[in-house]
């Protein structure tokens, strides 16, 4: 099914990376969009979005808030049950990372990490799901996840974990929900977003590795915003991206001793800091 026009979503993250592109594909298409990030991002960057938006035919909600605050997802529920009829498409990609094995990452680290990206994306989750269970018109709920999720590569826990709770907590919307909403997690490998700039980073080769990987990849936001968008309304619930990240993940499904011992060497092939 292509991605229909003229619908209603909600997009967090949407200021930048994978969430300002899945907002521009929606936009292309004269979607209406409640926009979520953080009221710390930048004037010129909010204005920037609204410009994308209005540019590509879309009708823009901006909302700065942050993802874990309780109420102020209660305030745009309030807001979107007075003017919209219906919600469409809820898409959760908000997130931040970071890097550092267990035992070196500070605990605030974690708490960020796991707050917003597993938390934020269950607050939205509990939020608006009555409402889209309860509306007769077929409603989408397109989580983003990581490969991380799935591979919990050395280094990444606290960002693994967090990824690994979406994939949980998409599982389990999906079997509650049967069909309405449909539940689609995207699990995408590495591709150029503006992740890293929200990074933390605990070494330095931490950084030098991401930043070689980033410029390695041949996906970008918008080609991943094109295929999980797609995803969603085909009604697909895994949505693995990358070559070596779908290899890997039937890898582990099969042999997951060997992947963890194979993802491992990897990691100890990469030079510490001197």
């Amino acid at each position: 099914m292509p991605i229909p026009l003229a619908g209603r979503a909600i997009v967090t993250g949407a200021v930048s990376g994978l969430g300002k592109a899945i907002t521009q594909e929606l936009a292309i298409r004269g979607w209406e969009i409640a926009t979520v990030d953080s009221k710390d991002t930048s004037d010129q960057a909010w204005s920037d979005l609204e410009h994308d938006v209005l540019s590509g035919g879309g009708k823009h909600l901006p909302s700065p808030f942050d993802v874990r605050d309780v109420d102020s997802w209660r305030r745009l529920s309030d807001q979107l049950q007075k003017q919209w009829t219906t919600i469409d498409l809820l898409v959760n990609a908000a997130g931040v990372g970071a890097t550092g094995e267990v035992g070196q990452l500070p605990i605030h680290q974690w708490q960020r990490v796991l707050e917003t990206n597993l938390l934020g994306t269950a607050i939205a989750c509990e939020t608006f799901l009555p409402r889209m269970r309860s509306q007769q018109q077929s409603a989408r709920v397109l989580n983003i996840a990581s490969i991380a999720g799935i591979l919990s590569p050395p280094s990444m826990a606290a960002y693994s974990a967090s990824k690994a709770g979406i994939i949980a907590l998409s599982d389990a919307l999906a079997a509650e929900s049967q069909g309405q909403p449909s539940v689609t997690v995207a699990c995408p490998g590495f591709f150029r977003s503006g992740l890293l700039n929200s990074w933390h980073f605990t070494q330095g080769m931490e950084r030098y590795e991401a930043d070689r990987r980033m410029s390695k990849t041949a996906w970008t936001s918008e080609l991943v915003a094109q295929y999980v968008l797609a995803a969603a309304f085909r009604g697909q619930h895994y949505v693995v991206l990358g070559g070596q990240a779908r290899l890997l993940w039937m890898l582990k499904r099969f042999a997951p001793r060997l992947t963890m011992k194979l993802i491992g060497r990897m990691y100890r092939k990469i030079s510490p800091d001197e």
